[in-house]
């Protein structure tokens, strides 16, 4: 898969030079946390994780890697949408992908293991059972390598990565039992009954849930649980770093909670996780209102992104059609109807002017009956777009299923002209 990146790497494991061990030293102090945090995030064990980095990468010495960002030899493939590099590999200029920083890589060598089919068995393993780990991702035709294997588990064991497992392993069990503490009103009034309020909200939504609130009367923030897990309302663009500063939770948690990456603000009244998202939701269905977004509804339902996609085979990015009927439960077998972000973002344009020019307090229907929910946005029009503090080219072209290179040729820009406050085109007419 990867040859001539392997055959240095084999070259490594067999007699590594003193600035080799100098390189995979610095590059194990710089990327554990990455990997460790990954593990918490997708059960991908950390030792595997950064072996492979070390392996694929070289190091981070690798041609690849220093001009893509890409530490796991992940090709393009037929989904990819974001920045392509192209490099000798097993064929001649075969299309790597690029990562606006070397994390978004870890996070995507992890998703591709998560989102293959022939990965699905090693997550049936022992978190910590890395020599089976190591076999099962050779067996699942990760590498070419007949050494893969046995080079992989070399790292592990000579830079004793293993012990990075049980970081990780404490970790999720800490996660695990902070999520497992009571949400709901009960509990949390007998810890502090003359400072909380309970109040039974009276569900206006198209889709009613049950819902126990509870309002703190020191803060004022009113608490949820939805799906069975805390949650509090968003403000106006609420920054994720006051919700995660408010609660005492890391930043990278938050944004994992809630399907969000970097540049990303709350929307008013939309529920705020502060605890994982479950991969099921409490009703067996969904149907979409007009103006929904994929992410809408996780965020409705208390269910993951990533899992509504699968259950529903759509493709990544690909958002529903007004009235059609999402499955939160069991896989279906086919896609419901579907349409591309671009296309969707479009329609949100035409809605907003359309919600424009309707007198106040009135509430707009489409023409299948589904009431029109108002909807923030920051388009210009429905080609473009306004920079947010911390978006990186990378992830604008996530949310537009466009790549980098595309937004840079629209935009006549290079990588360092991006600016918070600045208008740019996002797709060509």
């Amino acid at each position: 898969m990867k040859h001539l990146i392997l055959l240095f790497a084999s070259a490594l494991a067999l007699s590594p030079s003193a600035q080799q061990k100098a390189d995979i030293a610095k590059y194990i102090e710089q990327y554990k946390q990455a990997a460790i945090d990954e593990m918490v995030r997708s059960k991908v064990p950390a030792s595997i994780t950064l072996a492979q980095g070390i392996l694929e990468s070289g190091a981070g010495t690798s041609v690849l890697s220093r001009n893509s960002n890409n530490h796991f030899g992940i090709k393009c493939k037929e989904e990819w949408t974001g920045g392509k590099y192209y490099h000798d590999d097993d064929k001649p200029q075969e299309c790597f992908r690029v990562y606006s920083n070397v994390r978004e890589s870890f996070a995507d060598h992890s998703d591709f293991l998560l989102t293959r089919s022939r990965y699905a068995p090693l997550f049936q393993l022992p978190i910590t059972s890395y020599k089976y780990w190591a076999i099962g991702l050779k067996e699942a035709g990760y590498a070419t390598n007949p050494k893969y294997a046995s080079i992989v588990i070399s790292y592990i064991e000579d830079y004793k990565l293993f012990e990075l497992d049980k970081l990780g392993v404490a970790m999720i069990e800490e996660r695990e039992k902070i999520m497992k503490q009571p949400v709901l009103a009960e509990p949390m009034m007998a810890q502090a009954s003359s400072k909380m309020v309970v109040t039974e909200v009276t569900p206006k939504e198209h889709h009613k849930q049950i819902v126990t609130e509870v309002k703190n009367a020191e803060s004022g923030r009113h608490e949820f649980a939805v799906n069975g897990l805390r949650a509090v309302k968003a403000a106006t663009n609420e920054d994720p770093f006051k919700i995660a500063y408010e609660f005492n939770i890391d930043y990278s948690n938050i944004m994992t909670y809630n399907d969000m990456i970097t540049g990303d603000r709350f929307k008013e009244g939309e529920y705020v996780f502060l605890q994982n998202k479950k991969s099921r939701g409490a009703d067996a269905t969904y149907t979409v209102l007009a103006g929904e977004s994929m992410h809408d509804i996780a965020q409705k339902t208390g269910v993951k992104m990533r899992d509504l996609y699968l259950k529903n085979s759509m493709k990544m990015n690909d958002q529903v059609f007004a009235g059609e009927t999402i499955s939160l439960q069991e896989k279906r077998s086919e896609a419901p109807q579907t349409m591309t972000y671009y296309d969707y973002l479009k329609s949100q344009s035409k809605l907003s002017q359309t919600q424009k020019s309707a007198p106040v307090n009135t509430i707009a229907s489409s023409t299948n009956g589904v009431p029109v929910l108002p909807q923030q946005s920051i388009l210009v029009n429905a080609s473009e777009y306004q920079v947010q503090k911390s978006d990186t080219f990378y992830s604008i072209a996530k949310k537009f299923n466009t790549s980098v290179e595309q937004l840079m040729v629209l935009n006549n820009l290079e990588a360092s002209e991006l600016k918070a406050g600045q208008t740019l085109v996002v797709a060509g007419e």
